[in-house]
């Protein structure tokens, strides 16, 4: 079977958490050795845009793919061609501030998300099958949209491998407190600073590391840190794999505070180079992270979370301990190998329905 896929998305270096998703999954699914033909479409056509809706119909035709898989949820209208879809979380659904375009005007935010509704609606309609991280995914999906439940399947996801950490050379605040991700609202980067505004000043010793893309909501973090004259809060930037490696290696916790999710990455990779994870608690994260190294708080209460980090910091030994062994099952948990050998057998059902 010839297999198209979009991947236009695909490396961390485009789209961390969809891109490496791509990456991996293509990966492993070479790796599978099947007799199928993967045929991987990049054309230079921005995603989420006019150009997006109006041009890739024909990609995909053009392909002459028995099957497309677009790994998110921005299929074209126009297209009617057989194809599956993952859908990662419905956060806009949920919290349709979580974007890039609620910074724009109200009249244009407003036709993003009407854009969004029809686009996934339509998505959800006519793919043959529904890939979905988790299965609180899958119970929200099903909820949301009842005629896509008998279509969806739980593929996961899995951890990749990140480099061999290097030294601290001095050039980390250690100890420290460590954050990476976007600044989206769903991340809840302000509970982190209203902890940190307590804690600091019980704990001089720490300093707070916030790693991630400088975008516009990651400046206002960084400029609501500056006003509140907040000490010892570091923003690196945009972490690569090598640089994330060694923060995590030499954090003394790694902390997840998202009142939203659709996969636990984070705290994976965390727990895979055995760094402690305080994460919220929330089904999705209940549901992916393992007992071992992970401590959670309350949903959206900064005391809390201050317990959590306590608690490991009273021995951070036991707790790194801890959290390699969560990490080791972890990885055989969420394991791409096992998440292409889902999707493929997956997609052979799906071309069965064509």
């Amino acid at each position: 079977m010839r297999i198209a896929i979009d991947a236009r998305m695909m490396g961390a270096g485009n789209t961390r958490g969809i891109g490496r998703y791509i990456y991996e999954t293509v990966e492993a699914l070479k790796a599978l050795g099947s007799d199928h033909e993967f045929v991987l479409l990049q054309p230079p056509i921005r995603w989420y845009t006019l150009a997006e809706q109006i041009k890739m119909p024909s990609v995909f035709r053009e392909a002459k793919a028995d099957l497309v898989w677009i790994p998110h949820w921005n299929v074209p209208l126009l297209y009617r061609g057989p194809y599956v879809i993952t859908i990662h979380d419905l956060l806009l659904i949920h919290q349709p501030a979580s974007a890039k375009a609620s910074t724009r005007g109200p009249i244009i935010a407003w036709l993003k998300r009407v854009g969004h509704r029809v686009v996934l609606w339509n998505a959800l309609r006519h793919a043959k099958a529904i890939f979905v991280p988790a299965q609180e995914v899958a119970r929200d999906v099903a909820e949301h949209y009842p005629f896509a439940k008998e279509k969806i399947v739980v593929t996961g996801e899995g951890i990749a491998a990140l480099p061999e950490p290097a030294a601290n050379s001095g050039l980390l605040p250690t100890p420290y407190l460590l954050y990476f991700g976007s600044a989206y609202p769903h991340k809840r980067l302000d509970l982190l600073l209203k902890m940190w505004k307590t804690f600091s000043f019980a704990h001089p010793e720490y300093s707070l590391v916030i790693g991630g893309e400088q975008d516009v909501f990651m400046r206002r973090w960084m400029e609501e840190a500056k006003r509140q004259h907040l000490p010892r809060v570091h923003f690196p930037g945009r972490l690569s794999d090598e640089e994330l490696s060694t923060f995590l290696a030499h954090a003394a916790v790694h902390i997840h505070p998202s009142s939203f999710e659709g996969f636990a990455l984070p705290s994976l990779e965390a727990l895979s180079l055995g760094c402690p994870t305080v994460a919220a608690d929330i089904p999705i994260l209940r549901e992916l992270l393992p007992e071992q190294g992970v401590f959670f708080f309350k949903n959206g209460d900064a005391d809390d979370m201050i317990r959590a980090i306590e608690t490991v910091l009273v021995d951070r030994d036991e707790a790194a301990v801890a959290a390699r062994l969560g990490g080791e099952g972890a990885r055989a948990r969420h394991n791409w190998n096992l998440v292409a050998r889902k999707t493929l057998d997956a997609m052979m059902y799906a071309s069965r329905r064509v």
